[in-house]
Formats: structure tokens, C-alpha cells, sequence
């Protein structure tokens, strides 16, 4: 799926839990030879980003896999 980055900014973001995470502030891209990866959606006032591998889906919202809890 190719999606434009300024697409991403400002959408919230929700949790498999149904929990509300916040809102996409800045995208992280490593860019590596050959292809530029997402590896980090960056919430807005944190030193905290969400690994891109827990993206499940993008859509009107974000939705991420939760954490397990211990």
C-alpha cells in the first residue's frame, strides 16, 4: 500500500484494546539503501514512538497491536 506521509500526520491513534494512544506528531524513516522504511510513528510531547511493525492498519484512524500485558 503506498500512502503519502502528510496523510499520516494528525491521525489518531488507537490500540487493539479499543484504547485511545493519541495522534501521529512526526513519522521516523530509516534510509537505507535501496528503500526508505517508516520504522516510527512519534506521539505529540513524548520521548515515545510506536514501532511501525505494530501498525495493524491506516485508515480514518490508526490501529496498532497492544501491548501484552505481563
Amino acid at each position: 500500500m503506498v500512502m503519502r506521509l502528510s496523510k499520516i500526520y494528525g491521525k489518531q491513534i488507537y490500540n487493539t484494546r479499543g484504547n485511545y494512544v493519541g495522534y501521529v506528531d512526526e513519522v521516523f524513516i530509516d534510509i537505507g539503501p535501496g528503500e526508505g522504511k517508516v520504522i516510527a510513528l512519534a506521539l505529540p510531547g513524548k520521548n515515545l514512538g510506536i514501532p511501525y511493525d505494530r501498525v495493524m492498519a491506516i485508515g480514518d484512524v490508526i490501529l496498532v497491536r497492544a501491548k501484552e500485558s505481563s
